[in-house]
């Protein structure tokens, strides 16, 4: 059949349907319940690891996808800051134990009224960011989270906040300046296996030294660069642009010594 055909065929089914109203109450009612089921699943757990992908999933969390979010104003430069930009830095699995590290950064609010509906979201998410417990605090200031997560596809067994801030000024590492968080891969008082770090956005490698007299390097990641399973790497981090986070993974059972920019 020709599209002609096809058109006339649908306009002539069109005139014998007979629509009703739009059960609009019910539509919001759901959207209501919904909402509040989301939010106290937010409470219960944040994040889980997605069984076979080996990467980090969100569940639970309020986003732009879901259907029946309300819709919120952006601010005048079209950012959202009731919305974070998360990045996967790296993820893998040690010894049976999966992990991921993920950064996520916060526009800086531009008035109270864009504070007060980031502190909300913030709150959705199970964050509190640093200020004196005002939102106005927040105003002109990027908030950043980093996370490290381990257990298996099935369960978290540590979610830990491996630093964070609310700041009018990103750091802004330079030359060979490197900023060195050494974690626990699992327990909190566990070894220090898992490096997490910033260096400039000049910076190519990162040699990240053991005490085994191993040496692990970390290469640059280019932007928006396919994400896979990886011991070492030095990735640009959205919304964190004076910067960049780079993750070394212990080889076998040693732990960190120290680390340093090789290029």
């Amino acid at each position: 059949m020709t599209k002609d055909e096809i058109a006339l065929l649908l306009a002539d089914a069109a005139h014998e349907v007979e629509i009703g109203g739009a059960p609009v109450e019910a539509v919001v009612r759901a959207g209501r319940r919904r909402k509040a089921r989301r939010r106290a699943a937010t409470a219960v757990t944040a994040v889980v690891l997605a069984g076979g992908m080996g990467t980090l999933a969100l569940d639970g969390m309020p986003g732009p996808g879901d259907s029946v979010s309300p819709a919120k104003s952006a601010s005048p430069d079209g950012r959202l800051v009731y919305e974070p930009e998360i990045t996967e830095v790296a993820f893998g699995t040690h010894g049976g134990v999966e992990w991921g590290v993920t950064v996520q950064v916060w526009p800086a609010p531009r008035d109270r009224a864009e504070a007060v509906v980031q502190t909300k979201a913030m709150k959705d998410w199970g964050l509190t960011p640093v200020t004196s417990g005002s939102p106005s605090d927040l105003v002109g200031k990027t908030s950043y989270f980093v996370s490290h997560l381990s257990g298996s596809s099935d369960e978290v067994t540590s979610r830990r906040l491996v630093t964070f801030d609310s700041t009018s000024e990103l750091p802004r590492p330079k030359g060979a300046d490197i900023r060195v968080l050494p974690q626990p891969l699992a327990k909190d008082d566990g070894p220090l296996r898992l490096v997490i770090g910033t260096v400039a956005t000049t910076a190519k490698q990162v040699a990240c030294h053991w005490k085994d007299g191993s040496t692990t390097l970390a290469d640059l990641a280019s932007q928006n660069s396919a994400l896979h399973s990886t011991d070492a790497v030095i990735r640009p981090v959205r919304g964190y642009p004076t910067a960049n986070w780079f993750v070394c993974l212990a080889p076998g059972s040693t732990t960190y010594k120290s680390a340093q920019v090789t290029k």
